[in-house]
């Protein structure tokens, strides 16, 4: 999973402020360093002029760059330590003077830095309209900062744009203040309203994608029964819906594990099949341990991750021998073959290449891509019954608009499948989202495009930033409706199910209690996707029915009498479902 996300919002101004007291906080800017930030690069620039009375600073992208951190400039500020917990307010009057996007806006990406590492920085991202509005971004530090670690960047690497920017303020308030004690400017997405077109389309779509007729016949002793009544419900869904679990949770923590196997019927393990987890061998008994009891429990289970190319990743022996080439090679190729072989019969697919896009130390040192290739060989051979995917991220989150590592993702799929015919089973779009939350539409764009290659697509890793409950809850469930109503999709997978402390996925708060992210999710599943029959037979004629594809309890009353059991809805024109009493 990645950490470092880009992520960002579509902003409007929110009113009603007024009616909430007016916290004030410590201005960090340094006013005289901020007069001469000034930028010029070939890709974009920063000038400052006075505009009646006030310093205006204009952003001005010329050229995208590959990175949006590329056009990047930190705001000089008075630096202070800060401990976790304290708030920040970055506020501005903001304009778009020019822009690529057909809304007329242009986009920032706003960073507080936090420690030394990148992981740890915290983004934002702003659309900026056309006309002056006061735009408010309020951060909570999720770690101690230290005095030379505090940082705000502004980020500009987005298609040509311009925006223009004047009175900024970035605050520190004191001990106690809450996130939700300041201002933050609304948050809003593209298709949103409750009528939208897109979310229309999309039901249509499932209706016809994800339910299947069935027609029910009771008989006793092989001959129709009348009289007879039947109450039946979906109680499992034939598409999987899962989220990450660890082994040690699912062996010693049995409130946690109940609480997902009433909501998944999928898993994939975070950490415990990487080689850095399986290369400690004490780690190795726990883990298959842990894959067992998902079996025994029928629960599925995807493997993660055979070969992820960054050193970073990977054992200090790999990076050790970095200017061995081969022998890093024999080191992952043992990793490989020592967990498909422990695994043998118990993983259902696997991802088996990680985030080839950023991660290239072993294309850097290997002088290609060809070892990646032969990860695919190996699982294709050592293992034919597995699946194979392909996972990366940055692809439907960021507001949808990197099409340079979309196209890249597109063609690496395609190289790898000439370079081994068929390698590829499975295309893996992690969907880690930020608070540039990708309008639903484009989501579907994007799922039409990589569904030209003709693969099942796993929404492999979904989670989300965006912190405003009503949002979150919102646009999880739109995320879950688009993804759901395409036909290349597989399953859905989140990166986590319980709030633990990271703020990304909330399905379950830490009590057990069902968080916004699991508002949404069990208003779908176990709701608006939820079918059940309840009917009385009156003659001999089977009872019919349409609902989703799955497995059902049922329960059949004749006289008195009852039976329970189960029977299945497949996705097919027409499912014959026998009941004998």
């Amino acid at each position: 999973m990645k950490k470092f996300i880009y992520i960002g919002i579509l902003l409007t101004s929110m009113a009603g402020f007024s009616q909430q007291p007016v916290l004030s906080g410590k201005d960090l800017i340094d006013s005289d360093k901020l007069s001469n930030l000034t930028s010029t690069k070939d890709q974009g620039r920063i000038t400052l002029e006075n505009v009646d009375g006030k310093e205006v600073m204009t952003l001005t992208t010329i050229e995208q760059p590959k990175f949006i951190y590329s056009l990047a400039s930190a705001l000089p500020i008075n630096k202070e330590s800060a401990t976790k917990g304290t708030v920040f307010l970055l506020s501005f009057d903001g304009k778009t003077t020019a822009s690529s996007e057909e809304t007329g806006e242009a986009k920032l990406l706003i960073q507080l830095r936090q420690t030394d590492s990148f992981k740890e920085n915290l983004d934002r991202t702003l659309n900026i309209g056309s006309t002056w509005k006061r735009y408010n971004i309020p951060f909570e530090a999720t770690e101690n900062i230290s005095k030379k670690d505090l940082g705000i960047v502004l980020q500009y690497g987005f298609q040509p744009q311009a925006v223009a920017l004047k009175n900024i303020k970035f605050e520190i308030f004191e001990k106690g203040t809450q996130l939700a004690d300041l201002p933050k400017t609304a948050v809003t997405y593209k298709g949103m309203e409750p009528d939208a077109e897109w979310r229309q389309k999309a039901n249509q779509r499932i209706e016809h994608l994800r339910k299947s007729d069935y027609q029910v016949t009771i008989t006793k002793d092989g001959k129709p029964v009348e009289d007879a009544s039947i109450e039946a419900s979906l109680v499992r869904h034939a598409f999987p819906f899962g989220a990450t679990m660890h082994a040690e949770e699912i062996l010693n923590d049995p409130n946690q594990y109940d609480r997902f196997k009433k909501a998944f019927g999928l898993t994939v393990l975070g950490n415990d099949l990487k080689i850095k987890s399986w290369a400690r061998k004490s780690n190795r008994k726990r883990t298959l341990k842990a894959i067992d009891q998902l079996n025994a429990d029928g629960i599925t289970v995807k493997g993660h991750v055979l070969m992820w190319p960054g050193f970073q990743y990977n054992t200090d022996e790999v990076e050790a021998n970095k200017d061995n080439p081969e022998k890093v090679k024999e080191i992952v190729r043992k990793h490989i073959w020592s967990v498909l072989a422990a695994t043998e019969g118990k993983i259902s697919h696997w991802d088996v290449v990680n985030e080839a896009y950023t991660n290239k130390d072993f294309q850097n040192i290997m002088g290609g891509e060809e070892f990646l290739y032969e990860a695919f060989k190996i699982v294709k051979n050592k293992a034919p019954q597995v699946k194979r995917f392909v996972n990366e991220y940055g692809i439907i989150s960021k507001g949808g608009i990197d099409t340079q590592k979309q196209q890249w993702y597109y063609d690496y799929i395609k190289r790898v499948d000439e370079n081994v015919p068929d390698a590829i089973q499975g295309v893996g779009i992690q969907s880690h989202m930020g608070t540039d939350l990708t309008s639903p539409e484009r989501v579907v764009e994007l799922l039409n495009y990589y569904a030209t290659l003709g693969k099942p697509i796993s929404i492999s890793e979904f989670t989300m930033d965006e912190q405003d409950p009503a949002v979150r809850e919102q646009y999880t469930r739109d995320f879950m409706i688009a993804a759901f109503s395409h036909p290349n999709v597989a399953e859905f997978m989140f990166w986590g199910f319980q709030e633990d402390g990271r703020g990304k996925v909330d399905i379950y708060e830490k009590d057990g209690t069902i968080g916004e992210m699991g508002k949404a999710y069990f208003s779908l599943v176990d709701g608006d996707w939820k079918s059940s029959l309840s009917r009385k037979r009156t003659n001999d004629q089977p009872i019919a029915s349409r609902g989703f594809n799955g497995l059902y309890q049922y329960t059949v009353t004749v006289d008195g009498e009852t039976k329970t059991g189960y029977f299945e809805v497949k996705n097919q024109k027409m499912n014959d479902i026998k009941i004998e009493l």
